[in-house]
């Protein structure tokens, strides 16, 4: 039952959402609050985008899709 629970094939797709609204939110901070630009909220925000992008990689090898680079 945990298995199930833990490989639940919706948890990438919950998880991009809630990663892009905490992009969104962190771009609105950088803009209107410019002491928040920081080295190390740059890093974070650095780190967040490349867990986004393994959680849309795991999304496209779960549905077969090859990377396309235009």
């Amino acid at each position: 039952m945990l298995k199930n629970f833990y490989e639940w094939e919706k948890w990438p797709g919950i998880m991009h959402n809630i990663l892009f609204l905490l992009l969104i939110y962190i771009i609105y901070i950088f803009i209107i609050n410019k002491e928040e630009r920081t080295l190390i909220n740059i890093l974070l925000f650095s780190i967040i985008i490349g867990i986004d992008i393994i959680i849309h990689q795991i999304i496209n090898i779960r549905n077969k899709k090859t990377t396309s680079y235009l």
